[in-house]
Formats: C-alpha cells, sequence, structure tokens
C-alpha cells in the first residue's frame, strides 16, 4: 500500500490569480512583498466592493503553475497515492464560495489531468486529514502528518529553521527540493524493509 500525501493547492501548485485580481480592482501594481499578513485582500481598503467583483472573475484564468510541479508530481504519483487538499472558503463571502470550488476544479482537472477528481479534498480544517506526508504553505495544515513539507510562500518565510525543526517541519522552496526529499525517504523506508 503506497503512503499518502496531501498537497495543497494555492501558493503551492499554483499562485498569481489573487493578487493579480487585487491589482486589477485597485488599480495598483503591488507585489508578494507588500502583502503583511496572510490575506492578500487586507491590501484593498474596501472589501465589500472587491469581493463584489472578485466573484465575477475567475482567479484561476490568471494564476500560473509553479515551476516543476506537473512534471514532479508526475513522478512522487508512481511511489505515492497524491491528494490535493485546498479550501475554497473566503470569510468575507462565505455564502458565494461555492462558485471557487467549482474553479479550482476545474483548474486542477484541466492542468492536472493524471490526478483524479476522486483524489481533490475540498476542506478548510485540514488538521482532520490523517496523511502520511503534507505539503502545505500554512503551518497549522502541516498537523497529523509524518513527514510535513512547508512550502515557502510570502507569508511564512520570516519563520525560523530553528522554529521549524522544533515542530519537525522541513522547508521547502521548490518542487526539486520536495521531489528529492520525498524520494529519498521512499527509498530510505524501501531499503529498510528489504532488511
Amino acid at each position: 500500500m503506497k503512503q499518502t500525501i496531501m498537497v495543497d493547492m494555492d501558493e503551492v501548485i499554483t499562485e498569481g490569480g489573487f493578487l493579480h485580481l487585487v491589482n486589477e480592482f485597485g488599480k495598483t501594481n503591488y507585489t508578494l512583498d507588500d502583502v503583511k499578513g496572510y490575506y492578500m485582500q487586507d491590501l484593498v481598503p474596501d472589501k465589500q466592493e472587491f469581493f463584489k467583483f472578485f466573484i465575477t472573475k475567475n482567479q484561476y484564468d490568471y494564476s500560473r503553475l509553479l515551476p516543476d510541479v506537473v512534471e514532479v508530481l508526475k513522478i512522487l504519483q508512481e511511489y505515492f497515492d497524491i491528494y490535493i487538499g485546498t479550501s475554497y472558503t473566503i470569510k468575507e463571502i462565505p455564502r458565494e464560495c461555492g462558485i471557487i470550488l467549482l474553479q479550482k476544479h476545474n483548474f486542477l482537472y484541466d492542468n492536472l489531468p493524471f490526478i483524479p477528481p476522486e483524489n481533490y479534498i475540498f476542506i478548510y480544517n485540514k488538521s482532520l486529514l490523517n496523511c502520511d506526508i503534507k505539503i502545505d504553505d500554512k503551518l497549522d495544515n502541516l498537523t497529523n502528518a509524518k513527514v510535513k513539507l512547508l512550502f515557502t510562500a510570502y507569508h511564512n518565510k520570516d519563520l525560523s529553521d530553528e522554529y521549524l525543526q522544533s515542530l519537525g517541519v522541513i522547508r521547502v522552496n521548490n518542487w526539486l527540493e520536495i521531489k528529492n526529499i520525498l524520494l529519498k525517504e521512499f527509498n530510505n523506508e524501501d531499503s529498510s524493509t528489504k532488511k
């Protein structure tokens, strides 16, 4: 039986779409360096008007896949069962979030066709998921995993290596690092079972 991996979607598989819409709405040129907390919408003075605009758009029309993600996931799929664990809720517009679920589903289906839709898990509280390995940009989402990989993002880059190490968390900066860590982990476990 293969080990399971939960992979987050936003800022791990894809990036750019939400900030694009913030800038389009406000006619601004914000970069990720301008985002001081977790929520990009905090850059917008009038959130109510922003989200009226936001729900008329599909942020994934403006998103891009992170480098090497497709190639690495295809390789990892040979050794692991891969699940996409992603939230589709936004606190300011809870009723309208169903459309975001559909947008995420379609983006995954079109861009990662080798991962079946039954492996998509749309969930806010990822601590409920018990996977062997979790890859996420939010520290809280890594609980209940044997191997915890924190994907570097604008909101977690200041967490120290010492702090992450105390939590048993490994920082990863790109998908090639993930490939190297997980294939090394797999090969170590594989060789130990043969002894």
